[in-house]
């Protein structure tokens, strides 16, 4: 049983997804998000964290850019019957496992039936790094994929597509079509169960502690003065501080390097604003007028070196 939900403001909409897994995250539980991971979703469901709910630059981007990829959809088949669900923000949720989506747009097409696109705008540059194979084919990144399934599963439709909204000196929408590939549903509603069931278990799942580093600053960035914590049974504690004191000292020694050769650089430079190499590279060290606000402005020369070439 699907429930079709057609909250009256935003706040009815948040607390909505706040019960339930959504599409947008779900590529968490599988390890492949782009921007979340399975620790920080964790904290959040279980209450321990907070749901920004301000709109960041990227979002409004999104937000706004999602009409325009509309009505480009809309150009490119206009004998599609589109809706743009931003006018009701009706949201689909599967109340058994938990899992919900608002998708972007349910469309009807002929010979085709009912199916979901999912619009994203991306940068032209990102576009060529993460969504085209050396064929030159766009294909989406797996957490997306991953939302459009469950979006089509939680909505009915037969097929499902995402259409990349890439912004240069024109506008370029390739669709790109998202197979609904049998198992990857059961695939989802397994990962589902076991999340909820983390959670009613208190089951925290492992930090990646490369990723985490800011969710692990915003769960614990309120401090208890009067707290202590004995950490003498942890023997991994002393190998991390010895493995970071290691770090830090080369890094200096590598920052101290790096000053080094700066100043031989500049010393060779004298005067000079621009010196060339033999292989045809230069490096610049030229002037630089910085303002001041409260001090007279002053001018600093900058030393700028040529990218490294491949070697052969």
């Amino acid at each position: 049983m699907i429930e079709v939900i057609r909250p009256t403001d935003r706040e009815a909409w948040l607390r909505l997804r706040g019960h339930d897994l959504t599409a947008s995250t779900i590529g968490a539980l599988f390890g492949e998000h782009e921007y979340l991971t399975a620790f920080a979703l964790w904290q959040m469901k279980a209450g321990r964290m907070t749901i920004d709910a301000e709109e960041t630059p990227a979002m409004q981007r999104g937000r706004l850019l999602e009409r325009v990829a509309v009505d480009l959809l809309r150009e490119q088949h206009p004998d599609w019957t589109i809706h743009h669900n931003a006018a009701d923000n009706t949201y689909f949720r599967d109340p058994e496992h938990r899992l919900g989506a608002t998708p972007d747009v349910i469309v009807t097409a002929p010979g085709r039936g009912k199916g979901v696109v999912q619009v994203k705008s991306v940068e032209p540059s990102i576009f060529r790094r993460k969504w085209l194979d050396e064929e030159g084919n766009a294909e989406p990144p797996v957490w997306i994929a991953l939302q459009a399934t469950l979006e089509a599963y939680l909505t009915g439709a037969n097929w499902a597509s995402v259409a990349p909204l890439v912004i240069g000196h024109g506008l370029e929408m390739p669709l790109t079509e998202v197979p609904l590939v049998p198992g990857v549903m059961d695939a989802i509603k397994a990962k589902a169960a076991d999340f909820w069931r983390s959670i009613a278990e208190g089951r925290e799942p492992t930090a990646d502690y490369r990723r985490d580093a800011e969710t692990i600053d915003r769960l614990y960035g309120a401090a208890d003065p009067e707290a202590e914590v004995d950490l003498s049974g942890d023997n991994l504690v002393p190998e991390l501080l010895a493995e970071r004191a290691a770090a830090v000292a080369d890094r200096n020694a590598i920052t101290a390097r790096v000053t080094e050769i700066d100043a031989e650089i500049k010393l060779k430079l004298g005067r000079a604003v621009v010196g060339h190499i033999g292989d045809g590279r230069r490096i610049t060290w030229k002037p630089q007028r910085k303002g001041g606000f409260f001090v007279s402005p002053t001018t600093i020369r900058v030393l700028h070196y040529p990218p490294e070439r491949n070697n052969p």
